[in-house]
């Protein structure tokens, strides 16, 4: 892990984020004055769950997961996190983590102090109300991910999420290159790594092929009726 300086780009990547674009510019300064910035390689860890940590993490560049680790070992992906995403905020309030953290990919992570910014969030109303907002969409994104996984077979989630990249006009066929690892993919629809490559198996059925990280549909409506 190196220490790095904030950058007019990286400011720029705050004030364009959900949580930081809600706020007054003299606001989003004032937070971010002094914020350490480090940067991780992939498969570094952040912090492990249980860890007492002092701060809330912003992505400037790259892909983290979030995960839990069962007794047996397996890992269980929580969230992915990509640039201009905040994540560890409960530690605001807990003072440790809940989850474990690992740089899916080289990754450059600013790290506020969480003890300032509940300082923010208890004097101004407009952070607060920005954390209000903030914690409605994560929880409205872990609700749809719940639905998911209650109400969608793995083959149909994959199929989900690839229809998701269909250009907008497409009738048939189309392409995309995946933005990240396919273990990442697998977290992300709260999958096994196994159970991905099931899907995707299945979905050569109806004209899917996977060629290392690029993905090719050959008959659009044949994948909307899974």
């Amino acid at each position: 892990m190196k220490t790095l300086q904030l950058t007019s780009s990286d400011k720029t990547t705050f004030l364009s984020s959900r949580f930081f674009g809600r706020l007054p510019c003299s606001t989003v300064d004032a937070i971010i004055e002094d914020t350490r910035l480090s940067t991780y390689e992939e498969h570094d860890i952040l912090f492990h769950k249980g860890d007492s940590i002092d701060d809330v993490f912003f992505v400037l560049s790259g892909l983290i997961r979030l995960y839990r680790v069962g007794k047996d070992g397996r890992e269980a992906d929580v969230a992915v996190f990509s640039k201009g995403e905040m994540f560890a905020e409960n530690v605001m309030y807990l003072g440790r983590a809940t989850a474990s953290a690992e740089a899916a990919e080289a990754s450059n992570i600013a790290r506020i102090d969480s003890a300032k910014l509940r300082q923010f969030a208890a004097a101004d109303p407009d952070v607060a109300q920005a954390f209000i907002e903030h914690l409605c969409h994560r929880g409205n994104i872990t609700e749809d991910l719940l639905a998911q996984d209650r109400l969608l077979t793995a083959t149909q989630r994959v199929a989900s999420y690839i229809l998701s990249h269909c250009p907008n006009g497409t009738t048939t066929s189309f392409s995309f290159h995946l933005p990240f690892q396919k273990y990442v993919l697998a977290g992300k629809l709260g999958l096994a790594p196994e159970a991905l490559s099931r899907a995707f198996s299945t979905l050569r059925q109806s004209g899917v092929t996977v060629k290392g990280r690029m993905i090719e549909i050959h008959d659009r409506h044949a994948l909307e009726r899974i």
